[in-house]
């Protein structure tokens, strides 16, 4: 329960950033790359998999046991 607490807060701050981010290149795209909303775009993504299907080593032990 914990890890999926953590992983929706880290999704909605990255989503948040990254929003930011590609408002700020949309805006002025000479002085702002797109590098940091691609780069925190996929932390959001990784976090929304892993809110989702949670860490697939720890569904393994519980199936095991």
């Amino acid at each position: 329960m914990k890890m999926k607490l953590v992983a929706s807060i880290v999704f909605a701050v990255s989503a948040w950033l990254a929003w930011g981010a590609g408002s700020l290149h949309e805006k002025d795209p000479a002085h702002y790359s797109a590098t940091p909303m691609l780069a925190l775009g996929a932390l959001a993504l990784v976090a929304l998999v892993v809110l989702f299907f949670g860490k697939p080593a720890v569904a393994k032990a519980k199936a095991r046991s």
